[in-house]
């Protein structure tokens, strides 16, 4: 006889996995396809135990819902996608090891992934760029483009 709870998930691991399906996705997914694509991923889940978790998710304001039939469909909101940046940086920490952490987090990014985060910061350094540009340093202050001072 196994011990209680031997094959229970993770806390947060099917709401993880639920998302990362509909963020996946080109358009919002019904229960039964988002059951469908974790199945495909290899989450063997009940169809009530995906639509109980979509309609958590939905209460959580992390989905948003659409009528598709006489049911609905999910699709993730932005504030999905910010909880979990938040989760990942408090993971992160701030303390000595922080830099080990993301050492370890960087050795283990796929191709695709560098491809993304090298691409994300590029965009952002361009967007601090773009709000400084035509914002002339003030007197005593370094240019903003890093320019030695004379």
């Amino acid at each position: 006889m196994r011990g209680k709870g031997a094959n229970r998930r993770v806390a947060g691991e099917l709401e993880s996995a639920v998302l990362a399906v509909l963020w996946e996705a080109d358009g919002p997914l019904t229960p039964a396809q988002t059951q469908e694509a974790l199945i495909k991923d290899g989450h063997d889940l009940a169809y009530t135990s995906v639509a109980t978790t979509l309609v958590r998710l939905h209460g959580k304001g992390l989905l948003e819902r659409t009528a598709a039939g006489r049911g609905h469909a999910y699709a993730p909101t932005s504030a999905a996608a910010r909880q979990l940046a938040d989760r990942m940086r408090g993971l992160l920490g701030d303390g000595r090891g922080r830099a080990v952490v993301l050492s370890h987090f960087v050795a283990g990014l796929t191709a695709d992934d560098e491809a993304t985060i090298l691409a994300l910061l590029a965009a952002t350094e361009g967007e601090a760029e773009s709000s400084n540009h035509g914002e002339g340093a003030a007197p005593g202050e370094a240019e903003p483009s890093g320019a030695p001072s004379s």
